[in-house]
């Protein structure tokens, strides 16, 4: 990507991802219905359509509630939060395992029943 600089930076829980993947999809059948999109744009979508565990509009909503709940929670891990939704302290320990900052098990708890609202 040369002469190309990044302007801003998000991160994407898989859902929306997906919902990106598919509306460039559907660009790309108008330009060019034989090939809308490039061979690691399809995979990406498939991955998406997998792994996807909530619609688009849940992810963001759930994303903004972890972010307000806890202040040092940042939108990186609110993501990976939501793409793994795990169930119990030991699962959250693992994702956190790298990290600065740790969550009690309380904080735990809170974060495992606002997922739990979200599960189906």
């Amino acid at each position: 990507m040369i002469g190309r600089k990044k302007l801003k930076e998000h991160y994407l829980t898989i859902a929306e991802t997906k919902e990106l993947l598919e509306r460039r999809k559907a660009e790309g059948m108008e330009e060019n219905p034989e090939e809308p999109m490039f061979y690691e744009a399809r995979v990406s979508l498939e991955h998406a359509e997998r792994f996807a565990k909530l619609k688009p509009e849940q992810a963001k909503e759930l994303k903004g509630k972890l972010m307000n709940l806890f202040e040092w929670l940042d939108e990186r891990l609110a993501s990976k939060l939501i793409d793994l939704m795990p169930e119990d302290y030991s699962d959250i320990r693992v994702i956190f395992s790298k990290e600065d900052y740790t969550p009690s098990p309380e904080e735990a708890e809170e974060i495992i029943s606002l997922l739990d609202e979200y599960r189906e």
